[in-house]
């Protein structure tokens, strides 16, 4: 029924083109200006910019600017992209925010927010386990003058870069994709490959290696994705994936994360298999309790051809 709907949205592959030309042109060109112009402007006032450490490592320090500006001004891409994303959609396919969430028309919000509300549970309960095994690990920073500003910029701004990254990957390309190889599995396969490319140049990819990263955002793809075919809306992909960047930004972060702010907690040191295998085990209890709630019975529809 999800990629059904999609049909009904003028699905013409110019409307595509134009769509998905102009986020790229507001993700990449629009998105980077409030950076560029803090490079410019650190340079006129003669202060000393780092642009290669700072491209490479995302920390803003290496341009002069604190860590939650700096956050803002990372995150404003993808806000850039989703307002642009979501003209398009509306203007140029016809579709409203419902119909853009779900196959019922309307955004479910008791779906995200019991996603958003278990996701947590599932990522408090893996980092207790954490620091119970490695309490070395951790160390306390929290700082009410930095970490309040860092909240309000967390729950403002995540949400629409999430809902970003949802809109785009599992909602627009993955409903193309599937009326393109009236396909579900396609669609799902490509778009998770292509949300994992998304995050290739994050500083944790550079350190890590593609073997370590790519497996948790490729995995996390077809995680949201297979959400998305059986629950028939984005909802519970946009709650899950909001709260762990929250989570991320807010409570816990490391060195090489991408999402560098002044977080209550620090990871002194990322291990990678660990943090795979807890999302592997947390996405498995999400969808066991899942299926069972919201009564998920036909997964054969993941390889039958959309059209039958």
């Amino acid at each position: 029924m999800y990629f059904q709907y999609a049909k009904e949205s003028k699905p013409s592959w110019w409307r595509y083109a134009i769509t998905l030309t102009a986020t790229v042109f507001a993700y990449l060109v629009l998105g980077s200006l409030p950076v560029s112009l803090a490079i410019w402007y650190q340079n006129r006032q003669g202060f000393p910019v780092d642009v290669v450490s700072f491209a490479q490592t995302y920390n803003p320090e290496f341009i002069g600017i604190g860590k939650n500006p700096g956050l803002a001004m990372l995150l404003f891409p993808a806000v850039a992209g989703f307002f642009t994303l979501w003209f398009f959609i509306r203007w140029l396919h016809g579709r409203n925010t419902g119909q853009m969430a779900s196959a019922y028309g309307k955004l479910r919000w008791k779906r995200l927010l019991y996603a958003a509300g278990f996701w947590l549970l599932l990522l408090v309960f893996a980092e207790i386990l954490t620091a119970l095994l490695m309490p070395q690990n951790y160390s306390y920073h929290f700082n009410a003058r930095l970490f309040f500003p860092l909240l309000g910029i967390a729950l403002v701004m995540i949400p629409l870069q999430t809902w970003f990254e949802e809109l785009l990957f599992r909602s627009y390309l993955m409903q193309g994709m599937g009326l393109l190889f009236n396909s579900r599995l396609a669609a799902l396969l490509i778009t998770s490959i292509a949300f994992g490319l998304l995050h290739i140049t994050n500083p944790e990819v550079r350190l890590f290696g593609l073997a370590s990263t790519m497996p948790y955002y490729i995995g996390f793809g077809i995680f949201a994705g297979l959400l998305v075919v059986m629950d028939n809306g984005i909802e519970m992909a946009c709650g899950i994936h909001a709260v762990s960047n929250i989570y991320s930004a807010v409570f816990v972060s490391y060195e090489s994360s991408v999402l560098q702010t002044p977080s209550i907690w620090h990871i002194e040191q990322l291990h990678p298999w660990l943090m795979n295998l807890f999302f592997l085990l947390a996405a498995t209890v999400f969808i066991l309790v899942s299926h069972k709630k919201f009564q998920w019975r036909n997964w054969k529809k993941l390889w039958q051809p959309i059209s039958s």
